[in-house]
């Protein structure tokens, strides 16, 4: 079957397609909870996600119900499992037709991804309206054939690629500004974690999966680091479920280290946005939700794109944040120890430069996009409810 659970337990207004990665999933979260902040209610809003485990992990605890869909990406090029790839396509999307005119949504949110172009389809054939959101600065092959059909296209940069799109923010995740409004500063990481706020701290992470690449050249990086003792450095590093399991001794043993560069690690972290509000630089891939989340807090980063990212799109998004100097940029393949030191040493070394890049930061974030796409389906919700 396409499909894991075929039927919500309740009717649903909204339908959000969204989900793969935390880059999709919580820009996701933030457009739901601004709807309902506009007055739907949790009940009226389902998600419609792939079958991976994060989908659950992160969805379920908001209290949203998850649809499912078993499918498998297209590789770009003549293979037979492509068939078998549209073959599972069209049968979600016949799934989610007879969902949809059974149970009579209002109003679908997409997101993005492969899994993402079945519902886009559905609402169509369903005669559903459609709103496809693209938070990267190059859209993925999914969202370029959904604006096609799509009611309404939005994008976050004007480098896209959708033809008439109009503007938006990023959407940030739910817990960010009401957190950061409302902060105790016994709450803080640094507080908890013990440490001063004259150290200085470098946060680490390569998305919600984690970075071979990124794990490998900052762990020999510490490691260095600590042998030489001769830097007042705190790195705070999320390794990611993915890698835990090739990184986690060496982790431990790291932070078990009496030198004088103190280094933190987490599986996984559902509050790294903590973090990321106390640290002074952040080490990091260049997702769309990243940048985003770099800009509200203003932090300058050194950004290493993901290769082969549908459509180039981290390398657009970390491009974008160097041309304004707010980021410097690694490329993958030229990754290592040596090459992170020397940009992490002189951000550490230049606190003038730090400074200035983190401005360049705060000045790049274009607000939260959750609020701009609500109040669009908010809309097109009542328009339909009119009809």
């Amino acid at each position: 079957m396409p499909i894991n659970k075929v039927f919500w337990q309740s009717k649903k207004k909204v339908w959000i397609a969204a989900g793969g990665t935390a880059g999709h999933l919580l820009p996701a979260l933030g457009v739901a909870e601004a709807l309902i902040r506009g007055g739907l209610q949790r009940d009226d809003i389902g998600f419609i996600g792939s079958t991976r485990p994060l989908e659950s992990q992160l969805v379920t605890p908001y209290g949203f119900e998850l649809m499912q869909l078993n499918l498998k990406g297209l590789v770009r090029k003549l293979s037979i499992s492509n068939l078998h790839g549209l073959w599972l396509l069209a049968r979600a999307a016949y799934h989610l037709v007879v969902v949809a005119r059974k149970t009579r949504p209002m109003v679908l949110v997409s997101f993005g991804g492969y899994f993402s172009f079945p519902p886009v389809i559905a609402a169509k054939i369903a005669g559903m309206p459609s709103v496809v959101v693209e938070t990267n600065a190059v859209a993925g092959l999914a969202n370029r054939l959904a604006s096609r059909i799509a009611t309404e296209v939005l994008a976050a940069s004007e480098t896209s690629g959708l033809r008439d799109a109009k503007l938006v923010g990023v959407p940030l995740r739910p817990e960010i500004s009401k957190w950061h409004d409302c902060r105790l500063e016994d709450e803080s990481f640094r507080n908890v974690q013990g440490i001063g706020k004259s150290e200085f701290l470098v946060c680490v992470f390569g998305g919600s999966l984690g970075s071979f690449s990124v794990n490998s050249a900052v762990t020999d990086l510490v490691e260095w680091w600590q042998a030489r003792n001769d830097l007042d450095i705190v790195v705070y590093h999320v390794i990611g479920s993915r890698d835990f399991p090739k990184f986690g001794d060496r982790a431990r043993q790291l932070s078990g280290s009496g030198s004088k560069v103190r280094y933190i690690y987490s599986e996984f972290d559902s509050q790294i946005y903590k973090a990321l509000a106390d640290c002074d630089l952040v080490v990091s891939r260049a997702g769309s939700g990243t940048i985003a989340e770099l800009g509200y807090f203003g932090k300058a980063s050194v950004l290493v794109p993901l290769p082969n990212a549908p459509g180039g799109h981290q390398d657009k998004n970390a491009e974008l944040l160097e041309k304004q100097g707010a980021a410097r940029v690694i490329l993958d393949d030229e990754l290592t120890k040596e090459r992170v030191a020397f940009e992490v040493e002189a951000l550490f070394k230049d606190r003038s430069a730090l400074a200035e890049m983190s401005k360049r930061s705060a000045e790049s974030f274009k607000g939260d996009g959750a609020p701009q796409i609500s109040e669009l389906v908010l809309a097109l919700l009542g328009k339909e409810g009119r009809e």
